[in-house]
């Protein structure tokens, strides 16, 4: 019997479990809103990145590709994978924080190379979500042997370098430099805030004890001098 650690689909945590059945939701109404109201519900959520509002640097997630859901369910089925076991090690907050952090971090590399490659295409999908948790649950098992959905053994570092293979042989099949840039930036957002949280914590400082021995204070009182003599 092997005794190398598997990986098989996690229990299935709330918050993840919120976050996949939302993730369904928006996309329902997304190919609703577009191939039966008429109504385009992508441009004003998908990152911009030449001219992007505030609120797409964590609304394009909300949407995905309309004609691709097979990669749209197989996305959930990664972030399912990845982020559940985190949300089990570290709690729903953080669990949330990591999904910001992956997403805005996905975004701002994609902004910036905005400001410089003259053709810039729309940001959208969950795609950095799951590209952030998978690169921090390989941060978390730094020094451990991984297997994905039981098949397989690879390094934490031999499992990094999988999923960014994948994600630059998608950027050959669709040339699109700014899905690119951005699922690396997910990538290195979902390793830093692993790290972040590691760190080491500082005790809170204290305050310095005086030097030398006690500070006495002198109390004003009567002398012997000042007594009433009595001549006897």
């Amino acid at each position: 019997m092997s005794s190398r650690p598997q990986f098989p689909l996690p229990r299935l945590t709330q918050v993840v479990k919120k976050l996949i059945i939302g993730l369904v939701v928006c996309y329902v109404a997304e190919l609703i809103g577009l191939n039966v109201l008429g109504i385009d519900v992508v441009s004003p959520l998908a990152l911009n990145p030449t001219a992007p509002m505030p609120w797409q640097l964590v609304s394009y997630v909300l949407i995905d590709q309309p004609g691709n859901p097979l990669f749209f369910l197989l996305g959930l089925l990664f972030l399912w994978w990845a982020l559940s076991p985190f949300e089990q090690g570290f709690g729903g907050t953080r669990t949330l924080q990591l999904c910001v952090v992956a997403a805005i971090g996905a975004a701002l590399p994609a902004i910036l190379l905005a400001q410089i490659v003259p053709k810039a295409f729309p940001l959208l999908g969950s795609q950095p979500l799951w590209f952030g948790a998978v690169a921090a649950s390989v941060e978390l098992s730094r020094g451990r042997r991984l297997s994905l959905f039981g098949m397989g053994s690879m390094t934490a570092q031999q499992f990094l370098a999988l999923i960014v293979g994948i994600s630059v042989l998608m950027y050959l099949a669709s040339l699109n430099h700014t899905q690119l840039v951005a699922d690396l930036g997910a990538m290195g957002a979902g390793l830093g805030f692993v790290r972040w949280m590691r760190r080491p914590r500082t005790p809170p400082r204290q305050k310095p004890r005086p030097r030398g021995g006690p500070k006495l204070r002198v109390i004003e009182g009567e002398r012997e001098d000042d007594k009433p003599k009595w001549l006897n």
